[in-house]
């Protein structure tokens, strides 16, 4: 089955707000066998509304997915805009109105008629009363198609898809099992890996499709099977699965997952390993991507940003001297900072990143884009320089985060 996502807003349109919506519809359709053909965004006019879901409806999609325009002001005009393309009137829904009155009124305040206007949907459709927020969301068989309309609030989006949504499109409609499986990939390019899974990629059934997915160092081969029998997909996959480690060797690195984070940890608490970190140029974003790993506290003992030269100073002991001769933008510096953090939190690793990520040069007119990340890796210390002139401050920063773990990433293989 297929479906259709339109978002709604000029503040889309203006740049000024990310569609992390329909990003999160997607996936959740995919993860039941729910594949998006298009992803469209259109203004808060009623004609161009119109005109988007007449192109909708005379798509191949089963579902309409429509996000933003239920609200109260007076941009927001998705549902007479459905009324009209339906041939349809709008009127009050009772059960909404309760609701919305009950979240409205209950601080004293005193419904108005804007609020009120919520309660109105479109006659044909079924309203589903939205649970974290105040504007219903609609469901409406037409031309054996479900448009289905959402408020463009993500959190309220994302939480009506999750506990209405979802489980009512899985209780209609008979949904075939899709199951997912990520294996990662590291020192292969990947036109090399193609050639070399060719064969084992000609013969893989037909039910089971094969992805390439690069990122950095690192290649995720992702597998995906589909059908009505999940035992049987499952039993495939694995079969398939195993096939690979006699094929592409120690380069395949987890057949498990390919967040970076979740190899790290498995590495640090099977060998009993604690780490630190100490930040410069990427301002706690290391420290933030290990935690977001859950029990990480086993292994991770803290970080330290020190992002002034004070800092490094006066918290890390970097002689005044090291600063002054090769500035904090340095091999010198890097190491440093990566051994004073293991020595400060007592870990068998640490890493450290220092670096200029702009829009100006830093005090010591480095250029914007230098960048070294230090790792300290059971007493022995290495640097790597970047230079990525090129970037945004916010991809700069990214970028070197993702460098420093890989870093660390390889440097666990080595030793594996």
């Amino acid at each position: 089955m297929k479906a259709y996502l339109i978002t709604i807003g000029d503040e889309i349109l203006s740049g000024r707000t990310l569609d992390i919506n329909s990003n999160f519809i997607a996936k959740e359709l995919d993860n039941i066998g729910i594949s998006a053909i298009r992803f469209s965004i259109v203004s808060d006019k009623n004609d161009t509304i119109k005109q988007e879901l007449a192109k909708a409806f005379d798509s191949e999609a089963d579902f309409i997915f429509t996000t933003g325009g239920l609200g109260p002001t007076k941009d927001d005009k998705t549902k007479q805009a459905i009324a009209d393309f339906l041939s349809d009137v709008l009127i009050l829904h009772q059960p909404s109105l309760e609701y919305i009155t009950e979240i409205y009124c209950k601080n004293g305040r005193k419904m108005n008629e804007l609020t009120r206007n919520q309660a109105m949907v479109p006659s044909r459709s079924e309203v589903i009363i939205n649970r974290y927020g105040t504007a219903p969301v609609l469901w409406t068989k037409e031309n054996n198609k479900i448009l289905i309309n959402l408020p463009g609030v993500p959190y309220e989006t994302r939480a009506m898809m999750t506990e209405f949504i979802i489980p009512k499109i899985k209780r209609e409609f008979n949904l075939s099992y899709i199951i997912r499986r990520s294996l990662t990939v590291v020192d292969f390019p990947e036109s090399e890996l193609a050639l070399t899974l060719n064969d084992w990629e000609n013969n893989l059934p037909d039910f089971i499709s094969l992805s390439y997915l690069p990122s950095g160092a690192r290649i995720e081969l992702r597998l995906t099977v589909k059908g009505n029998n999940r035992e049987e997909l499952e039993s495939s996959l694995l079969r398939e699965i195993n096939k690979l480690p006699a094929i592409i060797g120690k380069r395949l690195v987890s057949t498990q997952t390919t967040n970076i984070q979740d190899i790290i940890a498995d590495y640090l608490k099977k060998n009993n390993l604690t780490f630190s970190v100490a930040e410069s140029l990427t301002g706690g974003t290391i420290s933030q991507k290990i935690t977001s790993v859950s029990g990480s506290s086993a292994y991770y003992k803290g970080g330290i940003t020190s992002y002034s030269v004070e800092a490094k100073e006066t918290l890390l002991h970097i002689p005044h001297d090291v600063i002054l001769q090769h500035t904090v933008v340095s091999e010198e510096v890097a190491k440093e900072m990566a051994k004073q953090s293991a020595r400060l939190f007592n870990t068998d690793i640490a890493i450290s990143t220092t670096g200029v990520a702009g829009p100006d040069s830093d005090d010591f007119n480095n250029p914007v884009g230098l960048a070294y990340i230090g790792l300290y890796f059971q007493k022995e210390i290495f640097v790597k320089k970047y230079f990525f002139p090129n970037l945004t401050r916010d991809e700069m920063i990214t970028r070197i985060s993702n460098k420093a773990l890989e870093m660390l990433y390889f440097k666990i293989i080595e030793n594996e």
